[in-house]
């Protein structure tokens, strides 16, 4: 008697429903998620000229023949820094932007 009161079109709904998605969640789980700081993740250092000093609206990248290419975001930003303070040019900028190698 208690188990025909439980089997409602409610509950059997309700059961269906919560064995199907976790169902689905048990059978497509994935590897570990992937790290974004792992192999193959290079910085390559990028810089821009500006027409106002300090305004990154109106910058053109400096054209380069190679990009330096750093192993950290560290690496990058210290030779970011060294090549500002030897320019001296206020509308200078510079990045450091994340690429992955390949």
């Amino acid at each position: 008697m208690i188990v025909k009161k439980l089997m409602t079109k409610r509950f059997c709904l309700s059961l269906g429903v919560a064995l199907s998605v976790a169902s689905v969640l048990v059978t497509h789980r994935g590897g570990p998620a992937p790290n974004l700081e792992g192999e193959g993740i290079m910085y390559v250092y990028y810089t821009s000229l500006c027409a106002t000093p300090g305004d990154s609206r109106d910058c053109r990248e400096v054209p380069q023949p190679v990009r330096p290419r750093f192993e950290s975001m560290t690496a990058c930003m210290a030779h970011a820094d060294a090549a500002l303070s030897r320019e001296h040019d206020p509308r200078m900028m510079t990045s450091c932007l994340k690429q992955r190698e390949g």
